[in-house]
């Protein structure tokens, strides 16, 4: 494994949550260089490595990995091909951080953990709750036991799903129109690209094959135990609006996942833990403590340390610094869940894992 600095990475697709994550957080790791970008649109292209003063440029994802001076790579494509060009990142001895989810497919998920390891290189997983501070403060609280032992979890995800899967001119139509005028003129040209969600074979599904993945993990991450059972309805198995998911997990607790993809809002979430001794509440910059018979603590995110992401997380495990604080296996087990919800959906009934 490489010790030395800079880690030269990278940047395989360079669309929206790129620019909006990967490339920015890259470019402050004093300890890393992005060395290159790969894009097919020639002119994002050049914008995007010119902004970051890039100096490898590619239109194709073989051009890039053939690059020899590279060290790892991020990737952050469209579903379908996450497993494929991860796989050849890995064999050509990179390390690798991917986008969630990691595959499609279990088989293919395990693949990928089996290569990483042959190949003694680093692969992780871009959960993001794995990095917030109201679930890192909440992770910590459950394995100190703050409220005893989980027993359900209910979670619950709501998005605009008809505004995130539009593009350019559609998505700031009408009410969303004011987006465009307010958002500064460096951000607008990422938020403004195409999305490969709309597509329900580029996206693996519909809804809760996108946002639904990130508490799928969340679940797992934060209790620790494994799924075995799951059981799951969606008004669509190909491409879903809306999807209740229940997990039963080894220690018998419940996951209850809902996840309504036709939402008002642009996205909302509530996420609750009750446990034998109380519960905890998690919005996205607020955590709610409340051990029975006990007043609720209530935490805002300035109260509680963010950490650094995913990608300088990975930069450091990379350096030797640090363990990975999403790690493929946590993709497998999040893979794993959803293939089996779509298939109880498909079925009709219950699947066990």
């Amino acid at each position: 494994m490489r010790t030395n600095v800079p880690v030269r990475i990278g940047v395989l697709g360079a669309g929206g949550y790129a620019q909006r994550a990967h490339l920015p957080q890259l470019a402050r790791h004093p300890d890393a260089v992005l060395h290159a970008v790969c894009r097919r649109n020639p002119v994002r292209l050049a914008e995007v490595a010119d902004r970051y003063q890039i100096p490898h440029r590619y239109a194709g994802i073989p051009e890039a990995l053939a690059d020899p001076e590279l060290d790892a790579v991020t990737i952050s494509l469209p579903h379908s091909q996450h497993y494929a060009v991860a796989r050849a990142a890995l064999a050509r001895g990179l390390h690798v951080m991917v986008d969630k989810p990691m595959a499609l497919a279990t088989a293919e998920a395990r693949d990928l953990i089996d290569l990483a390891r042959a190949q003694q290189r680093v692969l992780m997983v871009g959960f993001n709750r794995h990095y917030e501070p109201p679930f890192t403060r909440a992770k910590r609280e459950l394995d100190a036991g703050t409220i005893g032992r989980p027993r359900l979890l209910d979670c619950y995800l709501a998005y605009d799903w008809n505004y995130w899967r539009a593009t350019g001119d559609a998505r700031f139509a009408g009410e969303h129109a004011y987006v465009r005028a307010t958002t500064p003129p460096e951000q607008l040209a990422a938020i403004m690209e195409s999305t490969f969600r709309g597509d329900a074979e580029a996206n693996g599904g519909g809804y809760f094959a996108d946002g639904g993945a990130h508490f799928v993990d969340a679940c797992l991450w934060l209790t620790g135990a494994p799924a075995r059972q799951v059981f799951a309805v969606m008004d669509s198995a190909d491409y879903d609006l809306y999807a209740a998911v229940t997990l039963t997990l080894a220690d018998g607790t419940i996951c209850c996942i809902t996840c309504v993809g036709d939402a008002p809002e642009q996205r909302d979430f509530r996420f609750s833990i009750y446990a034998e001794g109380g519960a905890m509440h998690l919005r996205w910059a607020e955590l709610v403590i409340h051990r029975t018979g006990e007043r609720p603590q209530v935490l805002t995110n300035d109260q509680m340390p963010f950490e650094g992401s995913h990608v300088e997380n990975f930069v450091d495990v990379i350096l030797g610094r640090a363990t990975p604080r999403a790690t493929a296996e946590d993709g497998l087990r999040q893979v794993a869940v959803t293939e089996a919800a779509y298939r109880s959906a498909r079925e009709g009934r219950p699947v066990e894992l």
